[in-house]
Order: structure tokens, then sequence, then C-alpha cells
């Protein structure tokens, strides 16, 4: 069973960089031990996995905060999300910025922060061991195609989008601008007082699609100001989307080929849902064999969590997570050639860039990483190894970066964590001969 409606496609096909991308992406939506997954599959691979997560505050979630304590040491304050009475309620660490103005609704503003200010702030980075959420006093709300937040009148692009996508941007909404301020003038302030970025998604659509979206966000923000003026303190003013709305949302739109879910609330909720109107959702709804078997998903899962990764040339890699550092080693295995060795080694070097980039993505490890290379002789090759590095690390949707080639010849990167690890939301998955226990749970 599907569902695609013909003429309320989001999508403008006639686009050329509609033309140009080739579907062969697809989101697969399933419950395993009753923890409601998704799943990216890309090229045949797997390139991402989220679950849902039991969480009070989840990120993006906007509370009426009251500050406990002004850290000036740590340049912040900690604020209050629950009531502090009999059992501690949770706590959050709002970082102070001199360029910030905060709004206490309790008070006058007066451009500090003091004890009791009771403040709307967002949840933008959940707890981790002894540190609390972190807040943000500037919330912003992400759509599809544009994210909205409270500024200037600044507008920006993802750093993903092609310099002819960029201005394609800008100019649709410097042209809308200057249609609506002659005939309405008195909405100049609208305009100088909410910044908006552009989306990888953006250019894909019709402008009126984004402003439309720009719009609702831009009227959501106005709620939850207008609710941090009426409700009590600790009230929760903007809860997210679903998680797997969320996810879809970030995914890019032109190359995403279905939805599947074999879970009969999640497909009624996308069948309904905006984020979807430009991508058939099917519901997978044969008893014989599991959407889970149909895709192997124990079988390509369990090789994501291996740390010895097999490569088409014979050559594997051996990746293994420290406290400290990632490090990945390059092995030739037995495919090694006798003859003309340095070419071989180079083409090795070459399959061992795109895999190693893959890996660290499906994987989601980051942090410091350091991949020990095959030895080559020839400079030039070397230089070639370095720039296809630079070239991979590149297109990964989380900012990664080659930083250098040491002396010993391991290539130095980087990587921006931004979320848990594969493993880590792997942690609950139930395996045909049992649950996988994970290092984090040891």
């Amino acid at each position: 069973m599907s569902r695609h409606i013909e003429g309320v496609s989001h999508l403008d096909k006639g686009h050329e960089l509609y033309q140009k991308e080739n579907k062969s992406s697809k989101v697969l939506l399933l419950r395993n031990r009753g923890i409601l997954y998704a799943v990216l599959i890309q090229d045949n691979r797997i390139r991402k996995v989220v679950r849902e997560e039991k969480e009070e505050f989840p990120i993006g979630t906007v509370v009426l905060g009251k500050v406990l304590n002004v850290a000036k040491q740590f340049q912040g304050a900690f604020l209050a999300l629950e009531d502090q009475k009999g059992t501690k309620g949770r706590t959050g660490f709002l970082q102070i910025k001199e360029n910030i103005r905060y709004n206490p609704v309790n008070r006058e503003a007066d451009g500090r922060i003091l004890c009791g200010d009771e403040i709307p702030v967002q949840i933008i980075k959940q707890a981790k061991g002894n540190k609390p959420p972190q807040l943000s006093a500037e919330y912003s709300l992400a759509g599809q195609f544009v994210v909205v937040a409270r500024g200037s009148g600044k507008i920006h692009c993802s750093a993903k989008c092609k310099e002819a996508e960029r201005i394609q941007l800008e100019e649709s909404f410097e042209a809308w601008r200057e249609a609506v301020l002659s005939k309405e003038p008195e909405k100049s302030d609208l305009f100088a007082e909410w910044d908006i970025t552009f989306r990888t998604n953006a250019p894909y659509v019709k402008a009126e699609v984004w402003l439309k979206e720009a719009n609702d966000l831009i009227g959501q923000l106005k709620n939850i100001d207008r609710l941090s003026q009426t409700r009590t303190v600790y009230s929760k003013l903007y809860e997210p989307e679903a998680f797997y709305l969320d996810f879809i949302k970030n995914q890019k739109i032109s190359s995403l080929e279905e939805i599947v879910t074999d879970e009969k609330d999640v497909y009624k909720a996308l069948s309904s849902h905006a984020y979807t109107s430009a991508v058939p959702v099917r519901f997978y709804e044969d008893k014989r064999i599991s959407l889970q078997s149909v895709y192997a998903l124990n079988t390509r899962l369990k090789e994501l969590l291996s740390p010895r990764v097999y490569m088409r040339s014979g050559a594997y890699l051996v990746i293994e997570p420290t406290e400290a550092l990632i490090v990945v080693d390059v092995n030739s295995g037995k495919s090694e050639k006798k003859t003309e060795p340095e070419e071989f080694y180079f083409q090795t070097n070459l399959e061992a860039v795109k895999e190693v980039c893959y890996q660290l993505s499906a994987r989601n490890l980051s942090g410091m990483i350091l991949v020990d290379f095959i030895n080559m002789k020839d400079r030039e090759h070397t230089a070639k190894l370095i720039e296809a590095l630079k070239r991979e690390t590149a297109k990964d949707s989380t900012p990664t970066r080659f930083v250098d080639l040491t002396r010993l010849g391991l290539a130095e990167m980087t990587r921006k964590k931004t979320s848990r690890t594969l493993e880590y939301t792997l942690r609950d998955w139930e395996w045909k001969e049992g649950r996988h226990e994970t290092t984090e749970d040891q």
C-alpha cells in the first residue's frame, strides 16, 4: 500500500538540479523490542540509524526556565527546568553571551541575568554524564527548507548549498521582500526581526513553498513569545515533532525514493504530513517475512559494528575506537601484488579513503581520528591521497576535516560530535542470538 497524490508535490520537477539527481535512498521505520527506529539506506548501504528516546526534554523543546545560580566563573547560568521542591528537578546550563539581550518575563529587561529570572530557553544539547543539558536563549525552529530565528533580518544558506543555488535563493527572497514592501510598507519590521537560513532542500522547491514554511515558523515563534508572557514558570512553550519526522525532513528529498514502514500509526501520521507530500509512503504488510528481514538489517548492522571491514580489492580496515581517539588501520591483506606494489598501494589507499569516510559516518564516530594508510614512496601519490581525503570528508553532512599527514604517515582527521554512536543507538536491538552488549553498557 502506498500513498502518492499527483499535483501536491512540493518539488519543482522542471528544476535542472532535480533532473540530475538519482533517487537512490530509502527510509525504513520499524520497531525492534518495542522501540521505533529510522534507518536510512542509500546506494544499498546503511547510512544512518536513529531511534526514539524517552526524553522528558528532547532537543528543540522550549521551556520557561528559572535562574538558580549565575556562575560567572563558567560565564553562564544554571536554570531550573522543573520545580526543585521534593525530589530534585532537572536543571540546564545557559552560556551567557555579551551580544545577546536576555528578556526575563518576570521583570524589566536591563541586559543582566539575575537569580530568580524567568527566561524562555531551548534545549540544544542533551545531558551527558554529570553535565546538565545545554540551553540557548536564542531559540530557533527548523523546517524542511528553512530555519528561522529571531535576529536582524539576515539571510544565510547552508554550507552544503552550491554557489548557484545560494544566488538563486537570495534573489528569490529579495524579489519577494520588495514585492511585499511595495504593497505593505508597514511590514518592514517583519523582515528586520527574523533571520532565515536556507537548508539544502530549499533549491529543489518553488519559492512559494519555502516562503509558506518560513511564515508558518515565524508564526510558531511568535506564539512561543506570547505563551511565555502568560504561562507559569517551568511550562513547556514548544515541543518538537516526532523524531522520525525530524529525521525525514533532514534528508535530501530529491534523492529519496520512498519511505517504508510496517507501523500503522506511523504510516497514518506520514500520509498526512507536509514533509512527505513529495515522497511515496508505503505500508509494508507482508505477514510472512518482517521488514527487518527483507532488508537483512541484522546482517548489515553486525557488519557495521565489526572492527574489521573488508573491501572489494581484498584489503581490509581495522577500526578501533578508544577513549582518546579513533584509530583506523589500512591493511593490504592477501591481495598484495608483487609486481608494481607502489601502484597497488596507491589504488588500495584510494579505495580505503572512501570506505573510511563511509564507516565514520555510518557508525557516527567522532572526535580525533588517526588513519594509518599503507606507506607509499611516491610523493605525487601521497598528494593525490590527501586531495581524495579532502574531497570525501567534505561530503559528510557532519563537519569532518582532514588536518594533516604526520611524519609517520598517519592521516589526522576530526569529526564533530553531534549525537551518539551507532553502537549506542543499537544498545537495545534484539539480534537472533540475543541482545548485543555494547562497550558503553560495559
